[in-house]
C-alpha cells in the first residue's frame, strides 16, 4: 500500500509516519509539506533511511504539486493545517487557504 501523509513534518503527522513505517515495513509513504513555523524535517529523521519513505516539499494548495504527489498513492492521511491560534487571529488568511 502507498501512503501520502500530508503535513506529515508536524508534530502529530510525523508521529503517524514513524509508527505506520514501524508497523507496516512494506507500507511505503509520501511525505507532502511545506515546511511552515509547524512542519521540520528532522522530525522525520528516524525514518529518512527507511525504503519506504520519500519526502516532497510542497503545498498541498498548489494542485500541480498535489496532482503529481497523489499519483500512485492508495490513500490520503490529511494532517496539513495552520493550528496556532494567536497566528490566525493576526492573519486569518492562511488558516482559511490551508486548513
Amino acid at each position: 500500500m502507498r501512503v501520502l501523509v500530508t503535513g506529515g513534518a508536524g508534530f502529530i503527522g510525523s508521529e503517524y509516519v514513524r509508527q505506520r513505517l514501524r508497523s507496516d515495513p512494506a507500507l511505503r509513504v509520501t511525505v507532502l509539506d511545506c515546511l511552515t513555523y509547524s512542519g521540520v524535517e528532522a522530525n522525520l529523521a528516524s525514518v529518512a533511511d527507511h525504503p519506504g519513505y520519500r519526502f516532497v516539499r510542497g503545498d498541498i494548495c498548489d494542485p500541480d504539486v498535489v496532482d503529481q504527489v497523489m499519483a500512485g498513492h492508495d490513500a490520503v492521511v490529511h494532517f496539513a493545517a495552520e493550528s496556532h491560534v494567536d497566528r490566525s487571529i493576526e492573519g486569518a488568511g492562511p488558516f482559511v487557504r490551508t486548513n
